[in-house]
């Protein structure tokens, strides 16, 4: 692998993913400015009903649900402009200049727009409602209520997610080699997911890396296996690859990011109550239940999510590193999964041996040297 190539395109993408920060802290910080959204905008809404419902006591509660749905999906939008040209950096033009992409622009396009830009911004308005009607009845208690929430929602999506994505982001099929589904089928059940679904993941028409991945929880977990995987990759280095994702189910590794996501979010919720219940509201700032304080409820969110991101990736990475001994020790096949790891390395161009800074920062996997020098034996 040319590690200078992995590292220059490495650090590309870390500084347009942190353009794209900035670009959407950007909208945030100049609603703030412009004191957008206005003010008295939620009785603005209340104006406009029948005098029959404004009289009623939920009128005040809904108009200002409303406000802040309406305020939430124009700030979501501009925020996805404004990082709009970064994304595209990242997910379209560094991968087609690396090699990690076939996919045309006006696919990418569709699918950035459609799927990945509409799901953020029907999530944050959903969210912003939810959480100024939680403000609205509970006013005091609305932080944990809503990371409890978060906590609902993140175990229902988890479960939702092989159905949803299979409809909305790829195609899939059973897989068609027997030997193969066979040797997977015994993997799984020596993991503890008998009679799991396996099928082929068509994104051979849109990129040339390799993956796999075990989605979903309970009953409605699936093991995909690329096609790219499978036209590439030995069976025995397939094998150790889907058993390093099978890890991941037996250590229940997703709940566990989910729990710690779920505190994250608590703590930032509760930053955001703070700044407006507390000091802000004797400094001209916008009252708590306000939407006019919208933005800066985001951004105190925002920041207490990157600030946490160092911890939920360390989780993250050690994670990875016990599924690593998990499928070693699970397949006995030390030299496939070298082998295997090297490869999936050089094609998604992953740095050998980043600094302890970067991959302290960004990295949610273990850097490749590590993870080859630990599954060595003489590092045993």
């Amino acid at each position: 692998m040319n590690e200078n190539k992995a590292a220059r395109y490495q650090r590309q993408v870390r500084r347009a993913r942190a353009l794209a920060v900035a670009a959407r802290t950007g909208v945030l910080l100049g609603a703030i400015a412009l004191e957008f959204p206005p003010r008295g905008l939620a009785p603005a809404l209340r104006q406009l009903l029948p005098a029959s419902l404004a009289a009623e006591p939920a009128a005040e509660a809904l108009s200002t649900v409303v406000a802040a749905t309406l305020a939430a999906v124009l700030l979501c939008a501009a925020a996805e402009a404004a990082a709009l040209p970064f994304v595209w950096r990242v997910e379209f033009m560094l991968e087609r200049r690396y090699g990690l992409s076939r996919e045309r622009l006006r696919d990418w396009l569709r699918g950035h727009l459609l799927h990945a830009s509409a799901r953020r911004i029907v999530w944050w308005t959903v969210a912003t409602g939810a959480v100024f009607l939680l403000i609205a009845y509970r006013p005091d208690e609305w932080w944990w209520l809503a990371g409890a929430g978060f906590l609902l929602a993140a175990v229902g999506r988890a479960m939702l997610a092989p159905r949803l994505l299979a409809r909305w982001l790829f195609e899939t099929a059973p897989l068609q080699r027997v030997p193969l589904r066979e040797r997977l089928e015994l993997l799984a059940a020596r993991a503890g997911a008998p009679g799991i679904d396996i099928r082929e993941w068509r994104i051979g028409g849109r990129s040339d890396t390799a993956n796999a991945a075990v989605v979903g929880v309970g009953p409605s977990r699936r093991i995909l296996v690329s096609d790219t995987l499978l036209q590439d990759y030995s069976d025995a280095e397939i094998e150790v690859v889907v058993a390093h994702e099978l890890a991941h189910h037996a250590h229940r590794d997703l709940l566990q990011s989910i729990a710690l996501d779920a505190v994250v979010v608590t703590a930032a919720c509760l930053a955001a109550h703070l700044a407006l219940a507390g000091p802000g509201a004797g400094v001209g700032l916008p009252g708590l239940g306000d939407p006019a304080g919208l933005p800066l409820m985001a951004l105190m969110v925002g920041v207490v999510l990157v600030g946490a991101s160092p911890l939920t990736r360390g989780l993250s990475r050690w994670h990875e590193r016990r599924a690593d001994r998990y499928a070693i020790r699970m397949t006995g096949n030390r030299d496939a999964f070298l082998s295997g790891l090297r490869r999936l390395a050089a094609q998604h161009l992953a740095e050998e041996r980043p600094s302890r800074l970067v991959e302290w920062l960004f990295y949610s996997h273990p850097p490749l040297g590590a993870r080859m020098a630990a599954a060595r034996p003489s590092e045993d």
